[in-house]
Order: structure tokens, then C-alpha cells, then sequence
């Protein structure tokens, strides 16, 4: 009898250790992704990473969580690639500049005057002209793209105390570049000079004077209040910026087919979304500049002078990118244009 007892309680803890082992089991089943990003509230990225976790989760019947850190809480867009390479968090969304410190020719799609509208960048960024550039972040850094084209708008400037109507009136402003050479090379072309200010510091450095000017995308203008120091925007649309969402590749291949592919669905959509979001507030946010009797809004620039001066940057950034990456993208651009 002690020892039907005795094994009894034995089968009683065994049973009982099984059933938390059991549910610990179960707690440790979901996959728990880091992703960090630079947006900070007001803007549309901000709005919807904030929704992916709910998403994901849904999707994935609570197998995937992610976990979002917003507003550069755990670092600037450089910082964030680095961690995200050696695995300290999951996912990042850089703009195609920040990805080229690690490889350059990712900055081929911010060279000015390269596409001539989203549809055209998009073809170029998710088709195979760029497929070897991603290879090679892979490669060297491992990092792959769940979403390869994320809009954020077409680059214009801004000036103060300048009267701005031509190529020609740029000649000896300085203007804020991001410390990035595709824009050092772009300005220096246009006849100004190209002053690299970290992009916390530009709301100062325009305040009070420090430079001329600088140029972003109307929501980073209109969001980051560069309007209230600033008394001329000039529409050139110079260039068009976009961000790439990346993963870290050995967290990406850790992840079962399914859970992939809810991950990449998901982030598509709210790509699309972003889109979609990104670019009725270009709209609403000009209105509002203009309405604000803050800054006057030059439309009708000659853009030609400015796309013919900046092929020069083009010879001096050749050998940056690689001369075999940058020939394969322009023969894709010339490709869509004679198709469209």
C-alpha cells in the first residue's frame, strides 16, 4: 500500500510538473519580434507600426508577437541598422540612405532626378535591377527586406532671405544635406553648398541662420515645423525618398513558411496603406503651409536646368555605388519608360 502511495504522489508531482512545464511550453511558442523604428507620433509610419502587433498576432493565431520601440528610443536610423545586423533587434525601417552606409548602391534610388514617378520606383525597387544590392546586404550584413518600397515622399526645399526661381539663384547658398554623398554631390552640382547638420539639429541650424536652406519631403517640412522658420518652399521635387523595412536574416529564416509569409503579407499591405496615407497628406499638409501665410509656395519652377546640373553628381558617384549596379538600374528605368 505505502508503495502505490508513494508511487501515486510520484505520478500526482509528475503530472503536475508536466502540466507548467506544458504551459511554459506554450507561453515560449510565440516568437517575440523587436522592431525599432525613427517615426515619431503625428506621422502616418508612426500610426501604423503601432497597429502591425495587433496584426501579426491575429494573423498568426499568436505565434509571432512583435514588439515596437518608437521615436529613435533605442537609437538613430544608423544605430538601428547596426543592432539589427548583430541581432540585438528584429526589424528596422531606414531610408534607402541610411541602408547605404552599409552598402552604398542602396543610395542609387535617392539620386536625384532618378525616377519620375512612385509606380516607376517601385518597379525599379522591387524588381530584379535591385535584387543583387539586396543579395549583397544579405550577404555582408545579414539583413533582407520584408517591404522594399515604403513611400515618404518627394523632396523639396526650403530657404530663408532667398529669393529661389532658378537653378542660378541657388549659386553660393548653403544648404543642410544629410551626411550622405549622393546630396553632398547633388548640391555641390547645383552651385550651393552642401552643409551636413544631423537631422536633430536642422530646426536650430534654420532658426538661426546657420544655413540658407535645406530640402525633405513636404510631411517631414509641414511635421517637423521647418515651415515657421523658413519663408520660401520651392516644389522640385529633386528627388523621391522611400524607406526599406529590413530583418535580421537569421531571425527571418527562423520563422516557419507560414509565419513568414503572414509577416510579408502584412507588411505589403500596410506599405500600400502607408501610401495611400502618405500621399493625401502631402496634399493637406501643403494646403496648410499656405494657408498659414508663413512661407510662400513656388510651383511653377523650371525643374529641367536642375535634373540637366545634377547628372554631373552622377560621374562622381559612380564608383561609390559600383559602376554595375548604377549602369543596371538606368537600363531598368529606361526599360519601364519605353514600356509605359
Amino acid at each position: 500500500m505505502a508503495s502505490i502511495t508513494k508511487n501515486a504522489r510520484f505520478l500526482g508531482i509528475a503530472l503536475c510538473v508536466g502540466g507548467v512545464f506544458g504551459s511554459v511550453s506554450t507561453v515560449n511558442a510565440a516568437t517575440t519580434l523587436r522592431l525599432a523604428h525613427t517615426f515619431n507620433p503625428g506621422e502616418a509610419s508612426y500610426e501604423l507600426f503601432s497597429k502591425l502587433p495587433q496584426l501579426i498576432e491575429e494573423r498568426t493565431g499568436g505565434e509571432v508577437r512583435i514588439q515596437v520601440f518608437p521615436s529613435e528610443q533605442l537609437g538613430s536610423e544608423v544605430q538601428l541598422l547596426q543592432q539589427a545586423s548583430n541581432g540585438s533587434v528584429d526589424i528596422v525601417v531606414p531610408g534607402y540612405s541610411g541602408a547605404s552606409t552599409l552598402v552604398p548602391a542602396l543610395e542609387i534610388s535617392n539620386a536625384p532626378f532618378m525616377f519620375q514617378s512612385w509606380d516607376e520606383a517601385r518597379h525599379i525597387l522591387e524588381g530584379e535591377a535591385y535584387q543583387p544590392i539586396f543579395e549583397e546586404l544579405d550577404e555582408q550584413y545579414g539583413l533582407q527586406p520584408l517591404a522594399k518600397s515604403w513611400y515618404w515622399g518627394w523632396r523639396n526645399f526650403t530657404f530663408k532671405g532667398a529669393d529661389v526661381n532658378s537653378l542660378e539663384d541657388m549659386a553660393d547658398l548653403k544648404i543642410r544635406v544629410p551626411e550622405s554623398p549622393a546630396w553632398v554631390e547633388m548640391i555641390s552640382a547645383f552651385g550651393a553648398s552642401a552643409t551636413p547638420i544631423p537631422f536633430s539639429e536642422v530646426y536650430l541650424a534654420l532658426q538661426q541662420g546657420t544655413v540658407d536652406g535645406q530640402e525633405n519631403p513636404i510631411p517631414t517640412i509641414y511635421a517637423r515645423k521647418f515651415f515657421e522658420v523658413q519663408d520660401q518652399l520651392v516644389m522640385s521635387r529633386h528627388m523621391l525618398q522611400s524607406q526599406v523595412v529590413l530583418i535580421n536574416s537569421n531571425r527571418f529564416n527562423s520563422l516557419d513558411s507560414d509565419q513568414q509569409e503572414a509577416l510579408k503579407d502584412i507588411m505589403a499591405e500596410l506599405a500600400d496603406e502607408n501610401y495611400a496615407m502618405q500621399s493625401a497628406r502631402e496634399e493637406e499638409m501643403l494646403q496648410s503651409m499656405k494657408d498659414s501665410g508663413l512661407i510662400d509656395v513656388v510651383d511653377n519652377i523650371d525643374r529641367a536646368p536642375f535634373e540637366q546640373a545634377a547628372q554631373s553628381a552622377y560621374d562622381n558617384l559612380t564608383s561609390r555605388w559600383g559602376e554595375e549596379h548604377f549602369q543596371r538600374v538606368l537600363d531598368a528605368v529606361e526599360s519601364y519608360r519605353q514600356q509605359d
